[in-house]
């Protein structure tokens, strides 16, 4: 699994084809022929990632919009952007 710090920069993935289906957005990975989809928080997430951005700035804006522990956030945003790592749905920067 990939290593991420506080000061990890990640970005979308130039390749990733993203449509919104039914509201839901669904994210494919050409790579790995992969698709996921992305509940709201994701797609929160997703959005943030279309610039470079840190894990410690996406972690204060999901602290600002949603009613969570940083700490608890931090973790799970980890958790979340390894997978998408993996992936190759996103990139470190």
């Amino acid at each position: 699994m990939n290593e991420l710090g506080p000061d990890t920069k990640v970005k979308q993935s130039g390749d990733v084809i993203t449509r919104e289906i039914s509201g839901q957005l669904v994210i494919l990975t050409p790579a790995e022929g992969t698709i996921h989809e992305l509940d709201e928080l994701g797609s929160f997430i997703w959005s943030l990632c279309a610039e470079p951005a840190s894990l410690e700035t996406i972690t204060a804006s999901i602290v600002a919009e949603y009613d969570v522990e940083s700490e608890v956030a931090a973790k799970d945003l980890a958790e979340f952007l390894a997978k998408l790592l993996d992936a190759g749905a996103v990139t470190k920067q």
